[in-house]
């Protein structure tokens, strides 16, 4: 388990009741070589402590990781006034693994899947023309983004003074003290 786990844990534990707990901003680069961020949802923890979110394959997100998989992730839990910062390299993982997260889903979230593509324009009269042929078999549109962590930062927004650490990984995890 990294080093950095345990507080993560806890955290989440004291937020679990919000909605919000499990938001977190996601940056890439983009085609144009352009910063992006977005909110996703946080999804888990792989078995090796890679983050796990989801994502449709028709998105731009999915495009910019496929031309420069690395990320910068924003965790922000207000209530703790604690904020972590993850960077790291993604993942796009196989059917075998999608369909392991595809069979977790319910039958609303699983209906996300079928929607018109993200980022188009949207069209009124279209809303019904998207169809499903089955929610049980896995959409061709969805895949789980894994994120392989390799350096880590929280800051504790505490009174007087804040503070704040990170941990490094080269082979192992290396912790530090730096100024909020």
């Amino acid at each position: 388990m990294p080093p950095w786990f345990t507080q993560l844990s806890s955290v989440q534990r004291k937020e679990s009741k919000l909605d919000s707990s499990r938001w977190l901003q996601l940056a890439t680069i983009g085609i144009d070589n352009n910063p992006r961020v977005r909110t996703v949802v946080f999804r888990g923890w792989s078995k090796s402590y890679e983050m796990e979110i989801y994502t449709d394959k028709r998105s731009q997100k999915y495009h910019e990781l496929n031309l420069n998989n690395n990320v910068e992730i924003c965790w922000l839990f207000s209530r703790s006034k604690c904020q972590f910062r993850f960077r790291g390299t993604s993942t796009i993982e196989s059917d075998k693994y999608n369909l392991l997260h595809w069979e977790k889903l319910t039958e609303q979230s699983r209906l996300m899947w079928s929607w018109p593509t993200p980022g188009n324009q949207f069209n009124l009269e279209k809303t019904n023309d998207f169809s499903v042929k089955s929610i049980k078999e896995l959409s061709n549109n969805f895949t789980v983004l894994k994120i392989k962590i390799n350096h880590v930062d929280q800051l504790l927004l505490r009174k007087p003074v804040h503070t704040r650490r990170r941990w490094i990984r080269a082979n192992d995890w290396k912790e530090e003290s730096i100024n909020p």
